[in-house]
């Protein structure tokens, strides 16, 4: 497990501090960690207590979320978009933002597409919140702790992703549209001669398509030995659907930038 500070150590500190969720693979958290780590900008990993919510946390950056980068005495970024312009700013090169416009336009809302509200990722969440919080009667039948704790965790996200049975059905659809999606652009890139989303140079879409590929096909277990295997085994565990959209493609695309850019093994 990578090295975490407490939020008290943290607020005294100067420089870069990422707030993550210790002992999971987040991708919001991988990305934004392998942005600093690409650009070379030293920082210090800050534990989010979980389950939450984290009550010292919320009074250090006003909400309770990972990841948050906070820079010395300047407001917490605790969204993606912020953090990654933080990054931009603090160290320019490599750049990880097109610098045309159009390219720009289309990085940005790609990526949010993957780790926005109601996006990717966003609707995953809501079909394993479905999973859980479907059983209408959880007492009707016997439970053990762990399912008791794993069905309170998940009302608790429930209230933050706005779980609702009718946004759980429709997310598999969103997700289905944004992975095609992918897919196609990646196939369109590949037939121009271009190895990334953009252009013909790595951006930031890269890392994230890599980060949150992850939690759709697991890596493999040389890059991270720490992954829980009941997670493992739940991302490996598609619907047909889903399993069918993520095309081989998306999949090679992740484990190129991990090789040829990314830190490994992943540490979490």
């Amino acid at each position: 497990m990578a090295n975490y500070i407490d939020v008290a150590q943290a607020k005294a500190m100067p420089r870069l501090r990422i707030v993550a969720s210790p002992g999971s693979i987040a991708p919001w958290s991988e990305a934004i960690k392998q942005i600093f780590t690409i650009k070379r900008v030293p920082y210090v990993l800050v534990a989010q207590k979980i389950p939450g919510p984290d009550l010292e946390l919320r009074e250090w950056t006003a909400q309770t979320s990972a990841p948050v980068a906070v820079w010395n005495d300047e407001r917490p970024r605790s969204t993606w978009l912020e953090q990654l312009y933080l990054a931009e700013r603090l160290e320019p090169d490599p750049p990880l933002i097109p610098a045309g416009v159009e390219d720009r336009v289309q990085m940005i809302g790609l990526i949010n597409e993957i780790c926005g509200e109601t996006g990717l990722a966003w609707s995953g969440r809501l079909r394993y919140l479905h999973q859980v919080l479907r059983v209408k009667d959880p007492g009707a039948r016997p439970t053990t702790s762990d399912a008791q704790q794993m069905r309170a965790l998940a009302q608790q996200l429930g209230e933050k992703y706005g779980y609702t049975p009718e946004a759980a059905e429709a997310a598999p659809g969103k997700l289905l549209e944004v992975l095609r999606g992918l897919s196609a652009r990646m196939e369109q890139q590949r037939a121009q001669g271009n190895r990334f989303f953009i252009g013909g140079s790595l951006t930031a879409l890269d890392i994230y398509w890599a980060a949150f590929c992850n939690t759709f096909s697991p890596p493999p277990l040389e890059w991270c030995p720490n992954l829980p295997p009941a997670q493992r085994l739940g991302f490996s565990k598609l619907a047909p659907a889903i399993a069918a959209a993520l095309s081989p493609l998306l999949i090679e695309h992740r484990d190129h930038i991990y090789r040829a850019y990314l830190k490994l093994p992943i540490d979490f």
